[in-house]
């Protein structure tokens, strides 16, 4: 297996740690790794990145999409369908229009306190280990972007919701407020992840799939389609990968810089006048 990316449709019970180390054992790859947690709980599109396509890991996934459906009436310890039932309430009848009233509460930057199981740290420790020793803490409160929240459908207890976030949004964070506006709680129930920028999960393969062999790699030249191209000269691509700045107008911003050939040689970030190196893959 070569550098590139490798879309995995992951199925709920494994975590994402497992898939990583499975396809590194079958291929024996050194360098491997990927763009994003999937929880075990959930399911989706799993974005592995193999070989030179690790130091791509800042330019993939800022933003992502899930489909979440959240339990009213239950909230747990750990915000979702893992965790330990710590509050149970009534939930009131409630019609559409009253659910996207609250659901337009959320879109835009917003504040979110982070899931008290969650691998975020404080003074050096991880929340989910200073709960699990259940030494008090209170989780930090981030400010977050929510592009869009879609209706999908509402079966008492069972609300089902399409989310469009910016990269650092929790989705199990977002139910739980959700249920909270609603008045009786909720906690995330069942989540699939079907996008992260710029992949979608309908070209992702499974893990068995993938072991047998079955399945399309795409390529370093291909890994970031979505970022604007800047092709160098000969002479200015090695100074590139040697770490020089390449004069020329550059608006500010993030590009995919190639060779003559459209061979991807590394990110570049514009400055108006100049273009300077910020990972260099040749």
């Amino acid at each position: 297996m070569e550098d590139g990316v490798l879309l995995v449709d992951k199925k709920k019970g494994i975590t994402s740690f497992r898939v990583v180390q499975l396809i590194k054992r079958k291929y024996r790859l050194k360098k491997i790794g990927h763009a994003g947690t999937l929880d075990p709980m959930a399911e989706g599109l799993l974005v592995i990145l193999i070989g030179k396509a690790t130091r791509l890991m800042d330019y993939i996934g800022e933003y992502k999409e899930y489909i979440g459906t959240l339990k009213l009436g239950v909230k747990t310890d750990t915000d979702d369908i893992e965790g330990k039932v710590i509050e149970e309430k009534e939930v009131p009848d409630l019609d559409e229009k009253r659910i996207r009233a609250v659901l337009r509460e959320f879109i835009g930057e917003i504040e979110q306190r982070v899931p008290l199981y969650s691998a975020v740290k404080i003074k050096g420790k991880r929340l989910y280990e200073l709960a699990r020793k259940g030494i008090p803490v209170e989780p930090p409160v981030r400010k977050v972007f929510v592009k869009s929240i879609e209706f999908i459908s509402w079966e008492k207890p069972f609300l089902t919701l399409r989310f469009f976030l910016k990269k650092g949004a929790y989705v199990r964070a977002l139910a739980r407020d959700i249920g909270d506006k609603l008045g009786c709680g909720a906690h995330l129930y069942a989540l699939k992840r079907t996008y992260v920028s710029p992949y979608r999960l309908e070209n992702a393969y499974t893990l068995d799939e993938i072991l047998e062999g079955r399945y399309e790699l795409i390529p370093l030249d291909h890994a970031v389609p979505h970022l604007p191209s800047a092709t160098l000269s000969r002479e200015k691509a090695w100074l590139f990968c040697h770490g020089g700045r390449i004069e020329g107008f550059y608006p500010p911003g993030i590009y995919a810089v190639r060779d003559p050939d459209g061979h991807l040689i590394g990110i570049g970030s514009g400055h108006v006048r100049d273009i300077k190196p910020e990972k260099v893959l040749r």
